[in-house]
């Protein structure tokens, strides 16, 4: 990435309309460098834009798998008929919420539930029973049975869940260690659901390259990756 040729008046604009308490840990970072802030900040949005693909892809294939296959053997109103399970507090909230913003057309209430609507589905407790146990084989269907182990699977879920909301709501990723360990999840949650999906995501997918990168650069710029991510 070559450095940004802009003035010292410019680089103070960006950092200030970008906040001060946004820019803080790049600022830190930096040694109060503005020019290498704003570097730092850059790699932080090529991640973010790199990382968009998985974690788009498995957001949209994980929830349209778990409706196809509930839908199944508990109606297409399974979320809300009451014959699989109660819903705890978070999620019953997740629903109606959703259910007044598509107007309650069952067609459209899958796309408006969140990421983590879906993650609790599968990795807390309260579901264990009704949903994880009965269908996890069928939503995960190329899985091996080794691999369906709940215990492992908790963790990289939660983790996945967490790095999808800080990159979508533009916040720092680049000082964590192990966010490729955390893409690898990501590709093996979709292989689990279909390996043709995860084929094709590859082929267009710069993550890999772009975290090799980044790396490098911070590395140049003697900057370190401080932080682990949750979970992980």
């Amino acid at each position: 990435m070559p450095q940004p040729k802009l003035t010292d008046d410019e680089l103070k604009d960006i950092v200030m309309n970008f906040s001060a308490a946004r820019m803080k840990p790049y600022l830190s970072a930096a040694n109060s460098n503005r020019g290498n802030a704003i570097r730092i900040c850059q790699i932080n949005t090529q991640l973010c834009e790199a990382l968009y693909p998985s974690l788009h892809t498995l957001e949209i294939a994980l929830r349209n798998t778990i409706d196809n296959v509930l839908s199944v053997k508990h109606g297409n109103d399974w979320l809300c008929n009451g014959k699989i399970i109660k819903l705890d507090s978070y999620e019953y909230e997740n629903v109606n919420a959703a259910l007044k913003k598509c107007k309650h057309n069952l067609n459209r209430l899958i796309p408006e539930l969140s990421f983590g609507f879906w993650k609790s589905l599968i990795e807390k407790k309260d579901y264990e029973i009704n949903i994880w146990r009965p269908f996890c084989k069928q939503i995960f269907k190329y899985a091996k049975p080794s691999e369906l182990n709940i215990k492992q699977i908790r963790p990289k879920i939660k983790s996945i869940h967490w790095l999808r909301n800080r990159n979508f709501h533009h916040e720092p990723i680049w000082n964590y260690l192990q966010l490729d360990n955390i893409h690898s999840d990501i590709y093996c949650f979709i292989n689990w659901i279909n390996p043709k999906v995860s084929a094709w995501l590859k082929e267009y997918d710069r993550f890999p390259q772009i975290y090799l990168s980044t790396s490098t650069l911070l590395e140049q710029m003697k900057v370190a990756r401080n932080k682990r991510c949750p979970f992980a």
